[in-house]
C-alpha cells in the first residue's frame, strides 16, 4: 500500500526493503503494544464528533528546553502536526514558550501552509486556556478566532488525545535533536530546514493525501486587513472555542456528597456523578453566551448533559 502510493506520487519505482527501510529509519514502524480494548469506547471519548470538526485540522505543541553543550541557553521549538485533510509535520524554533512566540511562528508557517480551520492545542497558558484568572482567554485563542480558526483544547493531563503532534515530536526527537550534531542556534535553524524537507517526503511516502481545492485555502496574506488582536466578538470569523474534559471525582467515592466535575478557563463545572471518568466534549459558543457540555453516545451522535450561560471577561460583546 506504501510503496503504491509513494510510486503513484512521484513516478519514481521503489523497492520494498527501501521503503521498510525509509519507514524503520523513520520511527514510523513501531513493535505492537497489547491494547487496552474498550477504553476509549468506555470513557465516551468524542472519536466521531473530532472526525467530523472542520474539514482541515491542525494540532501544536512546545519542545524544550533543550540545551547546547557546553551552554546554559535554553532552546525551543514548536512542533506543528497537520491532521487533514494531508499529513505535514513542522518543526521550528521559537525564542521561548509564550503566547507572542507560537503567534509569530504560526504567522511564519501559515504565509506558506494552509491556515486550518481547527487548531488542537494543551492547556499552556501560552496557548491561552490556563491563564490566572477565571473566564479569561488568551492572546493566542484572539489571533485564531480572527482568522477563523476554532481553539479545541485537549484533556489535562491526557497527551494521547494529542498523539499525532506527539508521535512527530517522538521523530523529532530521535531523527533530529539526538542524531544530529550543533554548534549554534544558527545551525539548527539550517539543519531543522532539511529535517522538515526530509519528513515532508516521509508523510508522502505513506500518507495518501488528497487533491487540495486552492479556492479553499486561506494563508496570512488573505488577512492583511485584519486586525487578528481584536476582542470584539461580532468581529471573530470564528465564534466557537472547543474543550475535551475528563469528568473528575470530588469527595470520597460512593459518600453523599461526591460529584463530579470539570474545570474550564479555571471554572470548577459540577455535573452529575455517574459522568465521572467520562469525556466530555464542550462547545464554548461566544456569540450566544452559552457553555454546551456532551457526551458521545454509542452511534456518535452527541448528547447534551449541561448547558449554561458564560461571560468571557476579556472578550466585548457589544462594541459601542
Amino acid at each position: 500500500m506504501v510503496k503504491k502510493t509513494y510510486e503513484n506520487q512521484t513516478g519514481e519505482k521503489v523497492s520494498k526493503s527501501y521503503v521498510d527501510r525509509v519507514l524503520k529509519e523513520a520511527g514510523l514502524v513501531k513493535s505492537p503494544r497489547k491494547k487496552k480494548k474498550g477504553r476509549s469506547k468506555y470513557m465516551k471519548y468524542p472519536e466521531y464528533t473530532l472526525t467530523k470538526l472542520g474539514k482541515s485540522m491542525m494540532s501544536i505543541d512546545f519542545i524544550g528546553p533543550k540545551y547546547l553543550k557546553g551552554s546554559d541557553n535554553r532552546i525551543n521549538f514548536l512542533s506543528c502536526k497537520y491532521i487533514r485533510p494531508e499529513k505535514r509535520g513542522i518543526a521550528t524554533r521559537i525564542e521561548g514558550q509564550t503566547a507572542e512566540e507560537t503567534i509569530k511562528a504560526l504567522k511564519e508557517i501559515w504565509a506558506m501552509h494552509p491556515i486550518p480551520e481547527v487548531l488542537k492545542i494543551d492547556n499552556d497558558s501560552a496557548f491561552g486556556a490556563n491563564l490566572p484568572h477565571e473566564w479569561y482567554i488568551g492572546k493566542l485563542a484572539f489571533f485564531l478566532l480572527n482568522l477563523g480558526v476554532y481553539p479545541l483544547y485537549i484533556a489535562p493531563r491526557s497527551p494521547w488525545n494529542n498523539g499525532q503532534v506527539e508521535g512527530f515530536n517522538s521523530v523529532f526527537s530521535k531523527k533530529f535533536w539526538n542524531k544530529l550534531q550543533f554548534s549554534d542556534e544558527q545551525e539548527i535553524d539550517i539543519k531543522i530546514e532539511d529535517f522538515n524537507v526530509a519528513y515532508e517526503k516521509y508523510s508522502q511516502l505513506i500518507s495518501n493525501n488528497p487533491e487540495i481545492n486552492e479556492e479553499n485555502i486561506k494563508y496570512m496574506d488573505d488577512f492583511k486587513d485584519v486586525k487578528l488582536e481584536n476582542k470584539c466578538v461580532e468581529h471573530f470569523k470564528a465564534d466557537k472555542i472547543h474543550f475535551l474534559r475528563i469528568v473528575r471525582r470530588e469527595n470520597d467515592k460512593g459518600s453523599d456528597n461526591e460529584y463530579g466535575f470539570i474545570d474550564i478557563l479555571k471554572h470548577e463545572i459540577k455535573l452529575p456523578k455517574d459522568l465521572i471518568n467520562l469525556f466530555v466534549f464542550c462547545v464554548l459558543d461566544l456569540k450566544s453566551k452559552l457553555l454546551m457540555i456532551n457526551i458521545e453516545l454509542d452511534d456518535g451522535s452527541l448528547k447534551e448533559v449541561k448547558s449554561m450561560a458564560f461571560v468571557i471577561k476579556n472578550v466585548i460583546y457589544n462594541q459601542a
